[in-house]
């Protein structure tokens, strides 16, 4: 019987160890730890990341485009804008074109964009949570994206 309960002790604690392994994954809303940005709802994100004007206290926000994981950038395109990759890099060439707006910002490593974020309080971005958190200079505004 001992046998049988230390087994049973065991495979609990296997798959305890599994789950704290698979542990969630978000994506998260980033910031300067000195921004003033603290409450962007979706509609403003989506707007931000599409090329329109959106202003907090007299300031233009800006966004800027996390490509340093082909995930992540999945995850934006569907739940940040809502397009294909083809259908977004249209999108920005015709605002570009057509009024002359500049297109978004793209980095492919992180300190870049942790870099240019500090540069500029009124900027904003995603990153995986597990690679932010604890990053100096860097304030997560809120959760996009959340896998179990």
């Amino acid at each position: 019987m001992d046998l049988v309960k230390a087994l049973l002790l065991c495979c609990i604690g296997f798959i305890l160890c599994i789950k704290v392994a698979g542990a969630d994954h978000q994506v998260v809303l980033v910031a300067a730890s000195t921004s003033p940005l603290h409450n962007i709802d979706s509609l403003e994100l989506r707007k931000i990341f599409l090329g329109f004007t959106v202003k907090r206290d007299g300031q233009a926000i800006t966004g800027l485009r996390n490509i340093s994981d082909e995930d992540l950038n999945d995850i934006f395109l569907q739940t940040v804008v809502a397009m294909s990759e083809k259908s977004y890099k249209r999108r920005q060439l015709s605002l570009t074109l057509r009024k002359g707006i500049p297109r978004i910002a793209e980095y492919d490593n992180v300190e870049d964009l942790v870099k240019a974020l500090s540069s500029n309080p009124y900027s904003i971005s995603y990153a995986r949570e597990d690679i932010v958190n604890g990053e100096p200079g860097i304030k997560i505004l809120r959760v996009l994206w959340e896998k179990s």
